[in-house]
């Protein structure tokens, strides 16, 4: 987990999928899409829609949704050996191409309610269980809808609170200020990282599950701690790096 939160965030993002591939393709051989009634295309399909805002930009955007499905069609019937699959290579140039650009014009409140949502459900994985919020934080949590209620409602929140800074953004057009990474050691220090945080930035895979997962809040909440001027910079930035 390096200080340049963008890549980290890049993974957590494209992780969030209920099912991976693999496990889809596993489902599959076992017969189970022609159980559920749907072939493995559209069982793929319903699986890329539950990555954030995925189905949202394909009803925005048909082309992205007959795009997706013939990244999925040629990934089953060719599965890709190494590195991204299709689909999943196709849903991070999808978060380029419309994600990314509609949460940097997204203003300070609807921005710093996404990452605070982010921050509560972080906060509620810490109690509750900090080697799920460790995974959450690697981009590795795996079928939040088999957590608790509480578990399930604040990533639920997590998610309407992003779409809404997603359509805030979009109606916008204009992008707001945001950090460059130049700018991103200082903010994190005003908003009272230490040495000893920026090293566990740096080390965050030797890290345990309880330090991980205290490690992700702070950066998730670390708008809280900023000059006003710097919140929703701050915000869009964590949301948008990649």
């Amino acid at each position: 987990m390096p200080i340049e939160i963008d890549r980290r965030d890049l993974y957590r993002w494209i992780a969030t999928a209920l099912l991976t591939l693999a496990s889809l393709l596993a489902i599959v051989g076992g017969g189970w899409a022609l159980v559920r009634g749907k072939s493995p295309v559209d069982t793929a399909l319903d699986d890329i829609r539950r990555l954030p805002l995925i189905a949202t930009v394909m009803a925005d955007n048909p082309a992205a949704e007959s795009r997706m499905r013939k990244a999925i069609e040629e990934e089953l019937a060719r599965p890709t050996r190494t590195g991204l699959s299709r689909p999943y290579a196709l849903a991070a140039d999808l978060r380029r191409q419309y994600i990314v650009p509609a949460l940097r014009a997204a203003d300070d409140p609807s921005a710093l309610a996404a990452l605070g949502a982010r921050a509560d459900f972080a906060r509620y994985l810490r109690r509750a269980d900090p080697a799920a919020c460790r995974q959450f934080a690697l981009g590795n949590l795996q079928r939040p809808e088999l957590l608790p209620s509480e578990g399930r409602q604040l990533f639920a929140e997590y998610l309407q609170a992003l779409l809404a800074a997603y359509r805030n953004g979009k109606a916008a057009g204009a992008p707001q200020p945001s950090l460059t990474r130049e700018a991103l050691g200082a903010a994190l220090k005003q908003a009272g990282f230490t040495k000893v945080d920026f090293d566990r930035l740096q080390g965050f895979q030797t890290l345990s599950n309880e330090v991980s997962c205290d490690v992700e809040i702070k950066v998730d909440a670390a708008s809280e701690r900023l000059p006003a001027q710097l919140r929703g910079p701050y915000a869009r930035y964590a949301l948008t790096s990649n």
